[in-house]
């Protein structure tokens, strides 16, 4: 029990620097050690945002399929650390579930691992797509 516990922890402590990272790239990006990285146009949030678009143009469209939906994560530096934070969070969830419950009946935990991380990210990022995309916009 204690090795879950520390695991656990581990996962929350990534999540907090990731969430860190994305609120410093995010906010005060120019006072940050961020700023003097190579690759500006992945970490800086005025820049990297255009990514995922095909010559970095909105206008043309998404710069591969995905990019602008569920591998948004590859494009810039502020969604791979959300990635990152998200992916800690859930596994933080699924770890204890799979020890206290379902241990007994599921002989090979990567695969519960990996099936309920996969429905856990699919879930929330179709809820996601759906707010951002149809329901918070102007009619």
């Amino acid at each position: 029990m204690v090795e879950i516990l520390i695991i656990i922890a581990v996962l929350l402590i990534l999540a907090g620097i990731s969430k860190s990272v994305m609120d410093t790239v995010n906010f005060r990006f120019n006072e940050s050690i961020f700023s003097n990285l190579k690759r500006q146009n992945w970490w800086n949030p005025k820049e990297s945002w255009k990514n995922k678009y095909k010559d970095r143009d909105p206008s043309k469209g998404p710069a591969f399929p995905g990019s602008t939906t569920f591998l948004v994560w590859v494009t810039d530096a502020w969604h791979f650390f959300q990635m990152i934070t998200y992916t800690a969070l859930q596994l933080a969830i699924i770890i204890p579930i799979y020890k206290l419950y379902c241990e007994i009946y599921y002989t090979n935990p990567i695969v519960f691992y990996i099936s309920l991380l996969i429905t856990c990210k699919f879930i929330m990022g179709s809820i996601f797509e759906l707010f951002w995309s149809k329901i918070w916009k102007k009619k």
